[in-house]
Parts: C-alpha cells; structure tokens; sequence
C-alpha cells in the first residue's frame, strides 16, 4: 500500500465497517524523525452515590493512596493513577440531590443561568469534546450504561450522565448486543464481523511489517473473543421470550461478567479508533430496586446501603460494593495499558476519569468528591500521585483541564475559575 493513511478503514462485502488499531507503518508514512503522536482519548466513568470515605481518601499526610481498601485494586497501574481531593461541585438547595448528582456531573452549569430545567444542566463536557475532535472517528461518542432495571419508577435524569443540553439526553446504550452493533456493524445479522473483512484485512497486511501484523492479530482475535459472548447472548435470547437485556439473575450474565462486558466494549472501541470520546456509567444513581451482585453475594438497594452505613455490617457490604466498581474500572485501565500504541501504551495516551456526583451519600454532600483521574494524556498529566486541591476547588476546574488537553478552544467552563492548579507537569 502505497502512503497509507494514518487510520484506515476496512469495508467487508457486508457493509460492514472497523478502524485499525495504532500501526507503527501506517504512523510513520510520511512522517520523518519520529513516529507521529497517538490521539488521545477520553472517557469518563460515573459510580453513584459517592464511597465510603474512610476507606476512599487516605489521611492528610499520606500519600499512599493506592494502600485504601477501596483503591488498591489499582496497584497494578498506580504510577499511572491520579487521586485528586478537594474538588466540589454546585448544589441546587430544593431539588432532588440525586437526580443532579448524575445529570449534572458532567456539566456543573450556573443554576442561576438561563437554563429551562429545574437542576444545572448544560451540554456536558463529552459532548464539547465531541464537537472537536468527532472528525477523527466514524463514531462521534459512546454512552455506555450498565443498568439492568426495567422498572420504570425512577426519573431519567439518575440514569444518564450524558446530555446535549437541558433535557435533551444523549440516550446511552445497556445493551451489549446493541453495543456489538454500533461499533462492528455487519449489514447481516448473523454473520461474523472479522469473517467479512478478513479479505481487506489481508491485502492490507502485505504492506505491514511483522511487528503491526502480529498488532493486527491481537485486535482481530480481541474482536472474535467478544463476537462468541455476543453469540451466547443472542443464542439465549432466542430461547426466552424477552428480547432485551434481563434483570440479574434472569440474565445468563453475572453482574460482573456484564460490565466487564460493556468495559471490553470500550477498550475495543479506543484501540480500533472507532471512537476517541466515551462515557461510562457502572451503577445508576439512587435506583429504589434491591441488585443482585453475584459476585459479592448478596442482593440489596445501594442506596439503601449509603444512608445505613453507620452499622458495621451494612458499611462493611457498601464497601465491597465500592471495591467491586473499582476492581472493574482497573480492569478497564489495566487493558488499556496492556495494548502498546506508539512509544507507550493505550492508557499512556489516554485520559481516563472517574467519579461520583456526591462526596457522601449518607449526608449528600457535594463537596470533597472521590475523583481518580488515569492516563497522561500523552504525558501531558501528573500521575502516581495525590493531587490535593484547596478545599472546595470547582470540579469544573478539571473538566476545563481536560476539555483543554483534548482540543477545544475553552477558556472557562460552567462555574470553573481556571484550569486545575498542578494537574499538568
């Protein structure tokens, strides 16, 4: 292939579409001394409901972060781990403090602006980002979610985090089937995604070298590994009545297995560039329904779980809880880190946030939130460290840090009064 272009995209006889991963002949076509920088990507992950702050946040005058009970399944990538402490966010007294928490996290606009909805919504930071970096990528953004409930009770503003504006939701997906079909559509339902490009695949292949071939063999069997989980799904469904997704316990997935899932999904949406901008919701906020979490054994209302946790043994289940959520987001990071792109890995050139939209969810606080940021953004961010902001620092401080890393032109964002002091190097 002659001056093959930096990403190339491979069209099957189905109609079917998949971005490569970063490929060293591809990123040096054209490019001289140094192989050209790899876009940087951004997600952010939501946790409702706050953590347990005892076994979040280490004492003043630690830094070993990564020794908490509930952040130290992230050893493994802790040099590429940022804690920052003493962020806030706005709090509108008089309406409901959960529905803000999620539908606000990503906005953090002036409840006093010109906004027609009750809480301080805006157009969130991911879709900012969007609108300057989409170009680069067949997909504009992946709003993923991992709520099983069915029931319909609860309001729409606790389960999404992601909105074009007020009241205009970017719907997320639950679905991994629907998720399957987004990022690797194939034009027939029943055809294998990888089986339809495997002719394209191979004639680019020759103009490779032996390094980006064996690159291109990990992705493709990545891919196929998460077609055979689809195949159970569908094969299950076909068998039950119920098209969708069902409530845990009904479903042939664990809790567990089904964010891992959707966590895969992102890694593969990332590493093929299908798309640069995510968001990721591992829980909805204050959901009334008990869930069943295989994995820990027991079935209960995590909210239900933060406003008990003054008794040991409901606090002792709440941060197991925290820790399940936390041990799936390492798993997320630790792929990342595992796919080499570049001079570092998918992780180095990535920018990977998460957090909560309540400090405490026993007494809804807003301020002190529990936010992990990984990924250095092309080493552009400190990182292994805990950044320790002046109480009450914006968390629009970050969003604005991020929003600038990634592009935009913004120079203030919601209630932000400057990017975040010492987050760069």
């Amino acid at each position: 292939m002659k001056n093959p272009d930096r990403r190339k995209f491979l069209y099957g006889a189905g109609g079917s579409m998949m971005a490569l991963p970063w490929l060293e002949t591809v990123a040096a076509a054209g490019a001289t001394n140094k192989l050209k920088e790899p876009s940087l990507r951004f997600a952010s992950f939501y946790s409702p409901m706050g953590f347990v702050r005892d076994h979040f946040f280490p004492k003043q005058d630690s830094q070993d972060f990564l020794s908490m009970p509930t952040l130290s399944p992230l050893k493994k990538v802790g040099d590429k781990v940022t804690l920052i402490t003493g962020l806030s966010r706005v709090n509108v007294r008089g309406v409901d403090v959960h529905n803000q928490c999620s539908s606000c996290y990503l906005s953090s606009a002036d409840p006093h602006g010109p906004l027609k909805s009750v809480y301080p919504m805006d157009r969130t930071l991911d879709h900012l980002i969007a609108d300057k970096v989409s170009h680069r990528t067949p997909i504009r953004s992946l709003e993923l979610n991992c709520n099983t409930f069915k029931d319909l009770k609860e309001s729409i503003y606790l389960d999404n985090i992601s909105w074009y504006g007020p009241e205009h939701v970017a719907t997320s997906i639950k679905d991994p089937r629907h998720v399957y079909q987004i990022l690797f559509k194939t034009g027939k339902s029943d055809k294998d995604i990888t089986d339809l490009i495997l002719q394209d695949a191979s004639n680019f292949k020759k103009s490779l070298n032996h390094h980006d071939k064996d690159k291109l063999d990990e992705y493709f069997t990545s891919v196929r590994e998460v077609e055979r989980q689809i195949e159970k799904l569908n094969s299950y469904y076909k068998i039950h009545k119920k098209a969708d997704i069902q409530e845990p316990g009904e479903s042939p997935m664990t809790r567990g297995e089904y964010i891992r899932l959707m966590g895969r999904f992102l890694v593969l949406a990332f590493q093929g560039d299908l798309t640069h901008v995510a968001t990721f919701m591992l829980a909805p906020e204050r959901w009334g329904t008990p869930q069943l979490y295989h994995e820990l054994n027991f079935t209960k209302s995590h909210h239900g779980l933060t406003h008990a946790q003054g008794q040991d043994r409901v606090k002792k289940m709440l941060v197991q809880v925290d820790r399940f959520y936390v041990e799936l987001f390492a798993e997320v990071l630790e792929q990342l880190d595992a796919i080499k792109e570049g001079e570092g890995t998918l992780l180095d050139h990535s920018m990977i946030t998460l957090g909560s939209g309540l400090g405490d969810g026993e007494h809804h606080t807003m301020n002190e939130l529990p936010i992990i940021v990984a990924g250095s953004a092309n080493g552009r961010i400190k990182t292994g460290c805990i950044l320790r902001c002046p109480e009450n620092t914006p968390l629009a401080n970050l969003w604005l840090s991020q929003a600038q890393l990634m592009g935009t032109d913004l120079k203030r964002f919601a209630d932000s009064t400057g990017p975040l002091k010492g987050f760069l190097k």
